[in-house]
């Protein structure tokens, strides 16, 4: 049984983040990698997800690539 999901500001693909709200990251690709495997470990392929807001600030080629790892 699928399961829905709702989230918001995960800032994907914005360097800045992490120092505005003390994100405990290196670098911006750390980040990126761990929120995704944090999400995937909880969010189902066949789950329904609704990002609310503040999803990502990156290139559209950059956006594709995270979304295409993500589950839901």
């Amino acid at each position: 049984m699928s399961k829905i999901f709702f989230t918001s500001d995960h800032h994907f693909g914005y360097k800045n983040i992490i120092k505005f709200c003390n994100r405990p990251f290196a670098d911006l690709e750390s980040m990126n990698e761990t929120m995704i495997a944090k999400c995937n470990k909880r969010v189902g392929e066949e789950d329904e997800v609704y990002h609310l807001g503040d999803f990502a600030l990156c290139s559209p080629v950059k956006l594709n690539k995270i979304l295409d790892q993500l589950n839901g």
